[in-house]
């Protein structure tokens, strides 16, 4: 499944955000390890509220990590 496909699908909610996450290959060892660094478990939360900190890294080149 392409990333626009991906997209339209969790804002439809046909799937999880965590199902999201996982599902993008460059984005998922990155969120599993941050988990495990910070002894979190891996749920659709976790995945949201990384997400949005990845974002947040990516658009404004800061924040604060896990």
């Amino acid at each position: 499944m392409d990333y626009e496909e991906l997209v339209q699908k969790n804002q439809a909610g046909e799937i999880s955000d965590l199902e999201f996450l996982l599902a993008q290959e460059e984005l998922a060892p990155a969120y599993k390890e941050a988990m495990k660094e910070s002894l979190q478990e891996i749920n659709d939360e976790t995945a949201r509220k990384w997400l949005l900190q990845y974002e947040i890294d990516k658009l404004y080149g800061h924040g604060d990590s896990w």
